[in-house]
C-alpha cells in the first residue's frame, strides 16, 4: 500500500473522500451480520486494493472478480495488509456469471457505466449485470453499490469534454434506479459529491470533498449530485419484478 494512504483510501483509489462514504453508507444500512460472511466485489481492476481489501478487513471471505487478471500491485496491496488470505481472485465477466447463489453481499464501484463505451443497448446491458449480481445472491443477501451519477448539467458538460464521458460511459440517472433495480425488494440510497471531481490532484480533490460533505450538499438537491449509491436487499422466492421501493437518504453518510 502506497507510503501514506490508509486502508479506506486504498480501498477507493480516486477521490476518496467523497467516494469512501459509500462505504459508511453501507455499513449503517446493511441488515446482515458483521463477520463470517461471503462477498464477492465485481469489476476490481487497477493498481490499488480496491473494494475487496476494506470487504477482507471487515472479516468478509472474498472474491476478487474483473474481466481481467487482477494486477500484482493489487494482490500486493491484500498481502501487505495481511489479508490475502482472505481474499481470492477469479475472472469473471458480470454478463457472463456462473448460475447458483453463493455470496451474501456482492460489492461494485463505478461498473455500470462502462457499458455504454462499447456501443449497443447500454442500458439493456446494465439491467442485466444487476439480475446476474441478483442471481448470485443468496436469499436475505444485498447488493452494496455506488455508480456514477448523471449529477447536473456542469457534471455532464465537464465529462464529456475531459472524463470518461468523451469515451460514451454512461452515468446512471436516479429516475432509472427503480428500474435498474428491479429484482431486489427494496433499496436504500444515497447521492454524494458536487465539488469533489473538480480537483486536477487528489490533494484538490480531498479538500473539495470535505467542502462537499460540509457545505455544498446542505445546499445543492440530490440530482445535482455525482454519486449513487446504495444497499439493494433480496427477499427469498422468485424475482419479483414490480420494482423495489426505493429510500434515498440526503447526507445519511456524512
Amino acid at each position: 500500500m502506497p507510503r501514506g494512504r490508509t486502508l479506506v483510501e486504498e480501498s477507493v483509489g480516486w477521490d476518496t473522500v467523497n467516494w469512501s462514504r459509500a462505504l459508511t453508507f453501507w455499513e449503517h444500512h446493511s441488515r446482515l451480520g458483521p463477520r463470517g460472511l461471503k462477498a464477492l466485489e465485481v469489476g476490481a481492476g487497477g493498481d490499488h486494493g480496491n473494494l475487496s481489501l476494506w470487504l477482507a478487513a471487515k472479516g468478509f471471505s472474498v472474491v476478487c472478480s474483473g474481466i481481467e487478471e487482477p494486477k500484482e500491485a493489487l494482490r500486493r496491496s491484500h498481502a501487505d495488509q495481511g489479508l490475502g488470505r482472505a481474499v481470492r481472485y477469479e475472472r469473471l465477466d458480470v454478463l457472463d456469471m456462473p448460475s447458483g447463489a453463493r455470496f451474501d453481499v456482492v460489492a461494485f464501484k463505478s461498473v455500470l457505466g462502462a457499458f455504454g463505451m462499447n456501443g449497443g443497448d447500454a442500458l439493456a446491458l446494465q439491467r442485466m449485470a444487476v439480475l446476474n449480481m441478483w442471481r448470485v445472491l443468496r436469499d436475505g443477501g444485498e447488493l452494496w453499490f455506488a455508480e456514477g451519477a448523471r449529477g447536473s448539467r456542469v457534471h455532464e458538460a465537464l465529462r464529456g469534454r475531459f472524463g470518461w464521458g468523451r469515451s460514451g460511459w454512461r452515468y446512471v440517472s436516479l429516475g432509472e434506479l427503480g428500474d435498474l433495480l428491479s429484482p431486489f425488494d427494496d433499496v436504500d440510497c444515497t447521492t454524494l459529491g458536487v465539488l469533489g471531481l473538480l480537483g486536477r490532484s487528489e490533494p484538490q480533490r480531498r479538500a473539495l470533498g470535505a467542502l462537499d460533505r460540509t457545505l455544498v450538499e446542505r445546499v445543492v438537491p440530490e440530482s445535482s449530485r455525482y454519486i449513487v449509491a446504495g444497499v439493494a436487499r433480496k427477499r427469498p422466492g422468485p424475482c419479483p419484478g414490480a420494482g423495489p421501493s426505493v429510500a434515498v437518504h440526503d447526507r445519511q453518510s456524512a
